[in-house]
């Protein structure tokens, strides 16, 4: 089996270790080709859910111990930072260390996961207390509080790097949903993505009004409506959200809720005159399709 090398991390998929007891049940992870003969690997729960950072694992070792599961079709809603394992891999070829033995790398992968399932484990029947004791906090000295301007830097950090990775996961998918094949997969991956919650903060509603406009370009109204709604969600006051939530819901044929979208919309800003034309418009459309000759009609 030949896998050519990638320049770019690629998802390839949902695989399961194939030296793997009953009794510690199948796993399952997401997979990515990394650049070189590298790859990384997510371990997934039973709801196909990531319960781990991603792990780098060499070319072989993957090749020889890793199966692909074609008929799981679950797809990464945000894809990780490859950037730190890509250095290793890197470093790990200079020294000639990749190009180890596949069965002692899936055996190393193995023990190092156990070491690090153990010491969790440990830690939290360490910090339960016995039965009827009520739990005591050490005592200790205050702590100072960090700067405001310094804890406020490091939240846009952590939701820019969410945002980029996002977009990322977002482009890729609407790549799998132009293949027949893959299509299904991918309007899942796009429902999981528009509900997402953690890490999600206000400043991302330009983030999921882009993916909202981009389906509706593509056609794909029923898509575009769940993000539409996730940024109304993150900005309830916010008019041009409303007025694109109504857009959708017209094009569903949804005129009462789009009706109320655009009135909620002329509350916040009365000097813009296209929200007034819209209300017009979806009046009309809704007068048009509760006539009886609509109704004959169909």
């Amino acid at each position: 089996m030949y896998i050519s090398p990638m320049r770019r991390s690629k998802f390839i998929g949902v695989y399961s270790l194939v030296q793997q007891t009953e009794r510690h049940g199948k796993k399952h992870y997401f997979a990515w080709g990394l650049s070189g003969d590298a790859y990384a690997v997510q371990e997934l729960n039973a709801a196909f859910r990531p319960v781990a950072e991603a792990e780098l694992v060499e070319s072989r070792t993957f090749i020889q111990n890793f199966q692909n599961e074609p008929s799981i079709l679950a797809v990464p809603v945000v894809t990780p930072d490859f950037g730190n394992l890509e250095s290793v891999a890197t470093r790990q070829r200079g020294k000639g260390t990749l190009q180890q033995d596949a069965t002692q790398g899936v055996f190393d992968f193995y023990q190092q996961k156990t070491v690090r399932d153990q010491a969790r484990q440990t830690a939290r029947v360490e910090a339960t207390p016995p039965f009827g004791v009520q739990p005591t906090k050490p005592r200790s000295e205050p702590e100072t509080p960090p700067k405001q301007g310094a804890f406020d830097l490091e939240a846009a950090r952590k939701a820019k790097v969410l945002e980029t990775h996002m977009r990322e996961t977002f482009r890729q998918i609407l790549l799998r949903l132009k293949r027949p094949r893959e299509r299904q997969a991918a309007m899942l991956a796009l429902k999981q993505l528009a509900s997402a919650t953690e890490g999600i903060v206000p400043e991302h509603k330009h983030m999921f009004r882009d993916f909202g406009v981009r389906l509706r370009q593509s056609l794909q109204p029923e898509l575009a409506l769940l993000f539409n709604r996730k940024t109304v969600e993150l900005a309830p006051n916010d008019d041009h959200a409303r007025f694109n939530l109504a857009r959708i819901l017209c094009i569903l044929g949804q005129y009462d809720e789009a009706a109320t979208q655009v009135r909620a919309a002329m509350n916040m800003d009365q000097n813009e005159p296209i929200y007034g034309k819209m209300l017009a418009h979806i009046l009309a459309l809704q007068q048009e399709d509760a006539s009886p000759s609509s109704t004959g009609r169909s």
